[in-house]
């Protein structure tokens, strides 16, 4: 990935630290200033900043999760795990008790539309760039400093927290979360997320590529959204 040499111990908290407050700074002007139209590009921008930083920081594509010796490994976790997330949306959207967990106010699209956001957008302008933050870059250093456990439950707090402030704004179009008031949809969102990054750490630790996460973020994202789309006909 580089030929850089690996920062010391300061180096990387340094890369830490200037790349949370990145992440951050951007969360919120992202949400609260950059107009919707610009997100997809906004989001790859803010990918291309974090991946500098981690190679500023000397980061490894072992570290970053991007060696290609390891993709085949990823291919594999990812694959089972996406296999697993596509068949328990599907079961849930055929049970009337869960329907309306699927009423999401995006799906008033047509089908190119659809078909646009959940193998394009969706893939590339959010699960790829968060990936590339929390799984590679983040998780990376993190590795460096501490335990892999205690770096697994880092990033996946800071994750949580990643889409706290969206939920907070109301962006969270999910009726079902709305209705249940702002509180109880951030408090939510946080949990669920954190939890979720737990189970893309673990990919990415165990399979020792960005692949898996990403193949089991993609299904996460992308086929409850088709789904929706579908039961909204």
């Amino acid at each position: 990935m580089t030929d850089r040499q690996p920062v010391g111990m300061t180096g990387t908290l340094v890369a830490l630290v200037v790349l949370v407050l990145v992440v951050g700074a951007a969360n919120f002007l992202r949400s609260a200033v950059v107009p919707d139209g610009y997100h997809f590009v906004f989001n790859l921008s803010l990918a291309a900043v974090a991946v500098g930083i981690g190679v500023a920081a000397g980061m490894t594509a072992i570290e970053l999760g991007l060696a290609v010796d390891d993709v085949p490994r990823g291919l594999r976790y990812g694959a089972i795990a996406a296999g697993v997330v596509t068949a328990v949306v599907v079961i849930a959207a055929l049970v009337p008790a869960f329907s309306s967990a699927f009423d999401d106010d995006r799906v008033e699209i047509g089908f190119g539309a659809m078909l646009l956001k959940a193998f394009v957008t969706i893939p590339i302008g959010t699960v790829l760039v968060e990936e590339l933050i929390f799984r590679g870059v983040l998780l990376g250093l993190l590795r460096r400093i501490a335990p892999t456990l205690v770096a697994v439950v880092v990033a996946s707090v800071l994750f949580g927290l990643w889409h706290v402030y969206p939920a907070w704004r109301g962006d969270a179009e999910n009726e079902a979360l709305v209705s249940a008031g702002k509180l109880s949809t951030v408090l939510g969102t946080m949990v669920a997320t954190t939890a979720i990054g737990l189970g893309f750490c673990w990919l990415r630790v165990a399979s020792r590529s960005l692949v898996a996460p990403i193949l089991a973020h993609c299904a996460t994202n992308s086929v409850p959204f088709v789904v929706a789309w579908v039961l909204s006909r």
